[in-house]
């Protein structure tokens, strides 16, 4: 018989923390919505698996691993089964060597601790829904032959997309028999949409208001969160299509929250819940190889980065060429696998282009694949091969080797295959 449990714990910074996720620092004077750590456990016949939707930009990895430690010292949960990840909202806090962060640690191990205290009786269900209106590929192939991302709105320029998008909205329910919802995980392939009227403002974005407005829907509390799908290239502005949205008082990260809601509603509303299903976990440690950089590259990004100014692409070049050459050669992180019955769970531990992510899913062996990102690490973006001989925001910023992603591919379908045949 299945158990599960779910917890939430409230991880909003103080006044002052830095903010990540733009150019140039910034610090909180403002939270408009709390940030919270969701956990989810879900136990079969003593085998546990836990997933932790944190709702910040990224976290690396040695603090997720002092996180599993810390959870398979209190809760019993070893680490390989349990996941964590970050929504990529950029209006949360800044992570690292200080206060805020080990106090985080605390509270996702609190989190997940809580959970699994908490396991009862319980059913679980997976299905999914499509929502295609809201994303949309940001890399185009423009009218000069080059890649570009975010070419900007109706530019005569942008011929067309170069690449797919995933409308998914993926949904795994816990609830007691036949009965109240315990928790709900959903997970949608889509970036950030972004802030209100100011970029000082501490803000979950639309995954928070996704939480909210689930719950109302159904008219019920419960710990509902979504996290994020391979989404490296996916954004929320229509370049061929549309004018740019007032977004000044969250009202269109309100509605991208709504429709995606609705998606989800629609998914579980549909779906057959069980009260036996296998569970199961497993993690591997993979090498990425560091990008060489050349002597000229480096001396552009210092010109750049020193006068402060330039388009997308070049503030980006500087940023990420200045911190891969600060990188070590070889960065060891991590690919995980989950299973609950027929849906598979990976976890990628860094911004995955959603071609890869969607070859997780065709080439899965389960029914029902959920691939999320930002999984146990926080490496950069994690582009197609091919997309390195097209260039581009992300390819420029990536701090690895081309194939680096289809590696992760790879090591994600193998563990799958094993998860599924055990």
């Amino acid at each position: 018989m299945l158990r599960a449990g779910a917890a939430c714990l409230d991880i909003t910074p103080p006044l002052g923390t830095k903010m990540p996720g733009l150019f140039h620092e910034r610090r909180a004077s403002e939270i408009h919505d709390p940030l919270f750590v969701r956990a989810f456990c879900v136990e079969q016949e003593g085998t546990a698996v836990a997933v932790v939707v944190c709702d910040l930009i990224g976290i690396k990895r040695p603090y997720l691993d002092r996180a599993k430690a810390r959870i398979a010292q209190e809760a019993g949960l070893p680490a390989d089964r349990v996941l964590i990840t970050c929504t990529h909202t950029h209006t949360g806090a800044q992570t690292g060597e200080d206060a805020y962060t080990e106090g985080l640690i605390g509270r996702i191990a609190d989190a997940v601790r809580l959970a699994h205290s908490r396991l009862e009786p319980a059913e679980a269900g997976w299905a999914s829904a499509q929502e295609d209106r809201l994303v949309f590929n940001r890399r185009f192939w423009m009218a000069d032959g080059t890649v570009r991302t975010n070419p900007g709105i109706h530019n005569p320029d942008a011929l067309k997309s170069a690449g797919p998008v995933d409308p998914e909205v993926n949904v795994l329910c816990l609830r007691r028999p036949g009965g109240q919802t315990l928790g709900l995980l959903a997970n949608y392939s889509l970036h950030y949409v972004g802030a209100g009227d100011s970029e000082h403002q501490i803000s979950a974005d639309y995954f928070g208001y996704f939480s909210r407005m689930i719950q109302a829907m159904r008219g019920e509390t419960f710990v509902a969160a979504l996290s994020n799908g391979a989404c490296g290239d996916i954004n929320n502005v229509d370049v061929k299509g549309g004018l740019r949205t007032d977004n000044r008082n969250y009202q269109h990260t309100e509605r991208v929250a709504a429709k995606v809601a609705s998606a989800a509603l629609w998914a579980w509303n549909g779906m057959a819940f069980v009260g036996d299903a296998r569970v199961d976990g497993g993690m591997e440690e993979v090498i990425l190889e560091r990008r060489p950089i050349s002597e000229a590259d480096l001396a552009r990004a210092r010109e750049i980065s020193e006068r402060k100014t330039g388009t997308m692409e070049e503030r980006g070049f500087a940023h990420h060429i200045l911190r891969t050459a600060a990188l070590p050669e070889r960065t060891p992180t991590w690919v995980q696998g989950l299973r609950v019955g027929d849906l598979g769970i990976v976890g990628i531990p860094g911004e995955l282009f959603v071609a890869l992510g969607l070859e997780i899913k065709r080439r899965s062996p389960f029914r029902q694949t959920c691939v999320i990102e930002l999984a146990n690490d926080s490496v950069g973006y994690l582009p197609t091969r091919q997309a390195f001989g097209e260039g581009g925001y992300e390819v420029v910023s990536s701090p690895f080797t081309p194939g680096a992603g289809e590696q992760l591919v790879e090591t994600a379908l193998d563990l799958l295959n094993r998860l599924q045949k055990a």
